[in-house]
């Protein structure tokens, strides 16, 4: 999707349509405009004009608050693994290598496959799941984690496996999150009221039509880019200001520091 071309549309598409539908106003109304017309259609029109900014308001701090909440769940995700990563090295050198090396794959492949697909599609990346399936076999019968060593390090084990859960929580979360849209039904009664308030503008009158045509341009043009803010907001990892991966990136230095001894 070009969101430019989209972004040019949903502003400018609307100003074009509170222009052209205060000159036709003009046009029908002309020498029928009676003595009171304003007091009567501007009355009506703050009202209508009330509720269509409460609704809208509520809607744009709505996404706004579920896009910041997808981004508080990346970060959280990614500096999980910090901890996770720090415990395993409280197992035998084998055990803890192999789930270091698992944890590093994992944060490699959400970075280089799960990325690009959730931004593409809005789908979880089988490589990544596979990945965390993995480390958690690594606790299993056959993995490195054998029996013995649950028994010899059962703080360390339980440990891992709780940071474990919460990372994989986080990344159900994410991928719930990337998924997320406002409904139909929503977007249907939040475009009706936009379309009902430019076009009871059109009908309040002004003695010079080019200040009633640039004031109703105005309003619709900033009803169009608040639809459009909802618009990209609504996709939190699709769209050009969606959630980069920079966080697991972070989380991949750090680790290295952790390998230093630091």
């Amino acid at each position: 999707m070009n969101y430019l071309v989209l972004g040019v549309l949903m502003i400018a598409g609307p100003a074009v349509y509170a222009i052209a539908g205060v000159w036709l106003s003009r046009k029908l109304l002309h020498g029928r405009v009676q003595e009171g017309h304003n007091d009567v259609c501007v009355p009506i029109f703050l009202n209508a004009g009330v509720l269509f900014a409460v609704l809208l308001g509520f809607m744009v701090v709505a996404v706004w608050e579920s896009f910041d909440a997808a981004k508080v769940n990346v970060a959280t995700e990614a500096i999980s693994f910090v901890p996770l990563y720090r415990s395993s090295g409280n197992l035998p050198p084998e055990a803890g290598e192999k789930i270091r090396e698992l944890i590093r794959e994992y944060i490699h492949r959400v970075i280089e496959d799960e990325w690009p697909t959730q931004a593409s599609t809005g789908q979880p990346s089988s490589k990544a799941r596979k990945q965390t399936g993995d480390i958690f076999r690594a606790f299993g019968t056959n993995g490195p984690v054998t029996t013995q060593m649950k028994k010899d390090y059962p703080l360390s084990c339980n440990v891992l496996m709780q940071a474990l859960t919460e990372v994989t929580n986080d990344r159900n979360k994410r991928n719930i999150q990337a998924n997320e849209d406002i409904s139909t039904v929503m977007w249907i009664v939040i475009l009706s009221g936009a379309f009902v308030v430019i076009t009871m503008s059109f009908i309040i009158y002004m003695e010079s039509p080019l200040p009633h045509m640039i004031i109703s341009a105005l309003m619709a043009a900033l009803i169009g880019l608040l639809l459009f803010s909802c618009l990209i907001l609504s996709h939190p990892f699709r769209g050009p200001i969606a959630i980069n991966s920079e966080a697991f990136e972070k989380t991949l230095v750090i680790l290295d520091d952790v390998d230093r001894g630091n």
